[in-house]
Order: structure tokens, then sequence, then C-alpha cells
């Protein structure tokens, strides 16, 4: 697997608990990625299990806020909220369409991974055609965003831990021709 290096630092410095998107390469092939880094670690015996992935879009007709949720079974649930208005998330969004399928990381503080390989489910990949199109075409201001946030932080649906999104503000992470980093995953 290959990434870009200057992703990979500034998502290791990032404050936890955070999350980011990206591209990796996997056979000389771009796939889409979704990244957390949590306060705690995923246990291996939870993380073995898989999770619940959903989607949605928050907001009304005249914007939108991608709301992500990762439910581990038995542990916790993660969300996440990104804007559509970023090119990075319009990408690696379409990639993950395009491709069927997305990369899962965890990045733990004790230094541990855990990655998966997975396929977007039927029905979640319905979801992300159908609203990939807006999500092309939104036009979210970074207050429209905030707002949301904000409004989340004290509504959260589902209940769950809310990560930081990093890594945002540089396209430039996903370039994997320069400032490559391969890493291969320890199997076990």
């Amino acid at each position: 697997m290959t990434f870009n290096r200057q992703f990979l630092s500034a998502f290791r410095a990032a404050e936890t608990p955070c999350f980011a998107l990206g591209l990796v390469e996997e056979r000389k092939q771009p796939c889409g990625f979704v990244a957390l880094r949590p306060d705690e670690a995923i246990p291996p015996e939870i993380a073995s299990r898989g999770f619940r992935f959903g989607h949605s879009l928050l907001g009304n007709a005249d914007y939108e806020v991608i709301h992500f949720a990762f439910a581990f079974y038995g542990f916790t649930t993660y969300n996440v909220l990104v804007n559509p208005n970023n090119p990075l998330v319009r990408t690696v969004l379409t990639t993950m369409v395009a491709n069927g399928d997305y990369f899962f990381f965890a990045l733990n503080p004790d230094g541990g991974v855990t990655a998966f390989r997975l396929d977007i489910g039927q029905a979640d990949v319905a979801g992300l055609k159908t609203h990939l199109p807006r999500i092309q075409r939104s036009a979210t201001t970074v207050a429209q965003y905030r707002k949301t946030v904000a409004w989340f932080e004290t509504h959260p649906d589902p209940v769950g831990v809310l990560l930081h999104w990093v890594c945002r503000d540089s396209v430039g992470y996903l370039d994997l021709t320069n400032d490559r980093v391969d890493w291969t995953p320890a199997r076990e």
C-alpha cells in the first residue's frame, strides 16, 4: 500500500480523536479510505467483529453536510461530519463509488493499526450513488458546516464519539505520485 507521506505525517500529528479521508494505492490502483485515530484503542476482539458503516446528509434544501457513523459492535460509535464542498471529499467519495470499495484504517494510541478493505454494501452504494450528484454540486459554506457541527455536538444521532475532521485543507494529500511511502500491514 502506498500513501502520501505528508498526509501520514499530518494525520499522526493531529490531535485525537480525529478522522481523515484520503487515497491509498494498492496494486497500482487508487482506492479511497477513511481513517480514525480514536483516543482509546479498539480492542482486537472488537475490531475482528467489524462495524456497521452508515452515512446521511444533514442540512436543508440550501446546503448539506455529510455524516458518517462507524458503529463497532459492543464497543462504541464514532461519528464524523465533513463538508461536501471540499475537493478532497468529492475526489475520495467519487473514487469510493466508482470502485465500489474502500479501505478503513484505525490508528490506535498504542501504535497498532486496524485495517480492512471493504466492499460498499448495495444499500450504501445506492445511497452514496444517489447522494453523489448533490455532493458534487454542494456549495456548503464553512459557516454552514461549523453551524451543523455545533448542532450535532448537542444532538448526536447516533450517540457516540464525534471525531474532528483533519487533513482536509490540502488536495496535495491525494497525490500518490510524489512523496510516497509504502506500508505493508502485518498479517495475523
